[in-house]
């Protein structure tokens, strides 16, 4: 799943909320927001590098985040780092050995999304003022994240230096110590914007972030869902409702950084034993219920579709983030939609009338 295929299903997706009444398109609208944000305005992150010099940029972040990278071309200062398959990095390295000249360049090209101090037990006085220096030239909105390595240079002590210089302390400022179990990729990640935070979250495996961005995504869908299962719609919202499960369930297995394909696709829903439409089923039992409750039937169903959603979701971001095994996914979702399973039976029959084998149908 690539940036034009996400492009490609957005449009789609917001051309049929177009459709809607104009009371529902606007709440929709509206929590498809964080959506764009993430996957269609994504970019590479943009980190700069301060501190002493002492690894490479490819050795720091092999060791950080355990991933290769290609080194590419510089622009005005700013090197770029490629994973393959999976994104890009542009790193300012302006440690101690950088010229300034060339710092100052670099910082009318771009502005970072987050400053990294690298600091070793050895390192010296001369190499922190340094950093103090050119991290005051960045904008105050330049999150700080300083790295402790070496056995002699723990998160307290690191803590400490920062917070005793006027120029770190005016920047919203983060510590870590790989060496005392802090996740350097998370870290990275929580203190950059939404904008760049997808790709390096893939690039580099930070699962406490892929799940954060994984339960943004569950929240909206289930948001939108709801507010369509409101006000069900004959036909006309079982193709928005099956267009953003789809959809959703792929920016989840998309964010982890695995391949988005139809037969991991279909294998996760097959397992589930979605065996036929989500949507269908979510919006005949909406309409249903509607019979039954005629005077809160619509709220209800509001609720029917949301809680599909979000048991879908879920059972998704435990299988393909959190790396449960498929089973326990599958238990998940059925606690979170109790009676799912008396439910498919009441309704197979009358949506597979003809079928000789409704088991073997794939998800849609």
């Amino acid at each position: 799943m690539n940036r034009e295929t996400l492009l490609s299903l957005y449009d789609r997706l917001t051309q049929l909320v177009e459709k809607l009444p104009g009371g529902l398109q606007k709440p929709i609208l509206r929590e498809l927001v964080p959506i764009r944000e993430l996957f269609l305005e994504q970019r590479p992150a943009r980190i700069l590098l301060l501190g002493a010099a002492g690894k490479s940029v490819p050795e720091f972040l092999h060791s950080v985040a355990g991933i290769g990278v290609e080194t590419g071309e510089s622009d005005n200062g700013w090197r770029t780092y490629r994973v393959t398959d999976y994104g890009e990095i542009l790193v300012l390295d302006a440690r101690e050995d950088a010229p300034q000249g060339a710092f100052d360049s670099a910082l009318l090209r771009f502005v970072p999304d987050v400053a990294l101090l690298l600091r070793e037990a050895e390192d010296n006085q001369t190499a922190l003022d340094l950093a103090a220096a050119r991290l005051s030239a960045c904008p105050k909105e330049t999150p700080l994240v300083g790295i402790a390595f070496g056995k002699g240079s723990s998160r307290a002590r690191l803590s400490a230096l920062l917070s005793g210089k006027r120029e770190f302390s005016t920047h919203r400022t983060t510590v870590c110590a790989p060496d005392e179990g802090d996740s350097v990729p998370d870290a990275i990640c929580a203190a950059r914007p939404h904008v760049a935070r997808l790709e390096f979250a893939r690039l580099s495996g930070a699962k406490e972030a892929q799940a954060q961005i994984a339960s943004s995504l569950l929240k909206s869908f289930t948001a939108v869902c709801g507010v369509i299962g409101l006000q069900p719609i004959p036909l006309a919202d079982l193709p928005i409702l099956t267009t953003l499960q789809i959809l959703m369930i792929g920016l989840i297995i998309y964010t982890t950084g695995k391949p988005v394909t139809a037969r991991t696709f279909g294998e996760f829903v097959g397992a589930l034993g979605l065996n036929i439409g989500v949507g269908i089923l979510f919006r005949e039992g909406a309409r249903a219920i509607i019979k039954i409750v005629p005077i809160w039937g619509n709220a209800v169903s509001g609720m029917v579709a949301g809680a599909g959603t979000y048991a879908v979701g879920r059972a998704a971001i435990a299988y393909f983030v959190e790396d449960i095994p498929i089973s326990e996914a599958k238990k998940l979702f059925h606690r979170l939609l109790p009676g799912w399973d008396a439910f498919k039976r009441r309704r197979l029959p009358s949506l597979t009338r003809g079928k000789k084998n409704p088991a073997n149908q794939s998800e849609t």
